[in-house]
């Protein structure tokens, strides 16, 4: 990225991806050690996401978590082999409250997902 001839260089920072993935498309939310980046959708593709987190945040260390589901393990293979550090987790095991139960939508379950992950909260199955 590029502003007034500087490059910026993320260089050790850490940026954590919450995926809530569908057939589709995904719902994705970014979040650095600090504060929300993002939240958006994109084409269900890890490339996608690679893509995005390489233009927006150079030469850091990618983390991302989805839940576990009707997809398998295909998508943790692709973004592993792209170089994010990828976790798959039983969707029982991610901490909710109760607000978040009776607003259930994909950008509350990306943005739990993020979080939790940034907080070290999240174990792979």
């Amino acid at each position: 990225m590029h502003t007034q001839g500087r490059t910026f260089d993320f260089v050790g920072q850490n940026i954590y991806t919450g995926i809530d993935v569908h057939k589709k498309n995904w719902r994705v939310s970014i979040y650095s050690e600090q504060l929300h980046h993002k939240s958006f959708h994109q084409p269900a593709d890890p490339k996608v996401l690679f893509q995005y987190l390489s233009r927006h945040f150079p030469n850091a260390n990618y983390h991302s978590v989805y839940e576990a589901g009707y997809c398998g393990f295909w998508i943790h293979n692709q973004l592993q082999d792209l170089g994010i550090n990828n976790i798959v987790v039983n969707p029982a095991d991610v901490p909710t409250t109760d607000k978040e139960k009776k607003q259930k939508a994909d950008p509350v379950d990306s943005n739990k997902l993020a979080k939790h992950l940034r907080n070290g909260d999240l174990e792979s199955i």
